[in-house]
């Protein structure tokens, strides 16, 4: 389950959890309309965040993590353990995959 965040520098407020772009969308355009009259804030923004209210910064393994805990505990927002293990053995798995499959590409 993905979850969103629209935040305005100006007011420096953030938004309620969004669950879908769409409703961020609206979360944000309704508050530029009441507040701004309309217009984007300097340094606006909007975007997807982890079970924490974390910014993702681009990382897989926070993305797995919270995909796995979400398993078992959609509505949940604390970091499980067992989530961030597994989503490390994925990686490590996948990481040792490529590597054995291009050293038998490579192999005379």
């Amino acid at each position: 389950m993905r979850r969103y965040l629209y935040r305005c520098p100006v007011c420096r407020t953030t938004s309620p959890l969004c669950r879908t772009p769409a409703e961020l969308k609206a979360e944000g355009a309704s508050h530029r309309h009441k507040i701004h009259g309309r217009h984007h804030p300097d340094g606006e923004k909007d975007g997807e965040v982890d079970r924490r209210g974390r910014w993702y910064i681009a990382t897989l393994h926070a993305r797995l993590a919270d995909t796995y805990a979400d398993y078992c505990d959609p509505e949940g927002m604390g970091h499980r353990l067992w989530a961030g293990a597994l989503a490390w053995l994925t990686l490590t798995t996948a990481g040792l995959t490529a590597l054995w499959a291009t050293s038998a590409a490579l192999q005379p």
